[in-house]
């Protein structure tokens, strides 16, 4: 067997082992993803949760504000019916004239707050209202959500399961393939994102997409030597259909 033979099987084998390795490194990057996928969604729910919280706080403290007009109503209300009951005991025009004028002031004062306690009242009840939906809402996206998350981890167990498949072909096809070639296609496979041995695209290199000189471009197509494109580093080889110009 010749030595321009052996190197043609070899690189034969390496396109087969890049195609499994491939599979292999895109399996690996999605199933590195799915932790953060699943994070992602626990913290958004999480803010959603945490929204409904604080609307529920705001709605305490708008029913605390209430309560407080309402108790300072009453007070108001008592102390109209207290000048009141003064009023008619006073003898002298000025003292009546300044009483009316100190109840109507009084009066004025809790028309304002009427209308605040009021106010307070709709700002509630739409609190309650919003409240509500976004609950009801929650309770809807709680289950999408852990739908989400059990789809995740069931595709996770189907990863493992094809990366077990695809570890058993590559060590089928490592033995037949020459430990220098192999460490140097592994090398580059870590540094090139799962990409160590492309084809030569009309004179380019098709990892990197530069040109080659078309020495290279020979040397790949005759199969007698390990040829990589001097940019990246990549593994090069022509196919066997196609024609160099």
């Amino acid at each position: 067997m010749s030595q321009a033979k052996t190197i043609k099987e070899q690189i034969g084998f390496l396109i087969g082992l890049q195609v499994i390795d491939r599979e292999i490194y895109s399996l690996n990057r999605e199933k590195k993803e799915m932790p953060a996928r699943i994070k992602t969604i626990d913290e958004t729910l999480g803010s959603k949760k945490t929204g409904i919280k604080q609307a529920e706080e705001d709605l305490k403290s708008l029913q605390v504000k209430l309560k407080d007009r309402e108790v300072s109503l009453q007070q108001k209300e008592d102390q109209i019916k207290k000048l009141q009951l003064q009023l008619y005991q006073l003898k002298s025009n000025k003292d009546y004239s300044a009483m009316l004028t100190e109840i109507e002031g009084v009066k004025a004062d809790n028309s304002l707050m009427e209308e605040e306690i009021i106010k307070l009242m709709d700002e509630i009840e739409a609190a309650r209202k919003k409240i509500a939906e976004e609950k009801e809402l929650f309770k809807k996206e709680e289950v999408s959500s852990q739908k989400e998350k059990e789809a995740i981890k069931a595709r996770g167990k189907e990863v493992d399961s094809r990366l077990s498949d695809l570890s058993s072909q590559r060590e089928n096809v490592v033995p037949n393939i020459e430990k220098q070639i192999l460490a140097r296609y592994e090398r580059v496979l870590e540094n090139r994102e799962g990409l160590a041995i492309v084809a030569v695209d009309d004179g380019a290199c098709s990892g990197c997409h530069m040109n080659l000189p078309s020495q290279v471009v020979s040397e790949a197509k005759i199969k007698e030597s390990i040829v990589v494109c001097g940019s990246c580093s990549r593994i090069l080889y022509v196919e066997d259909s196609v024609e160099i110009n």
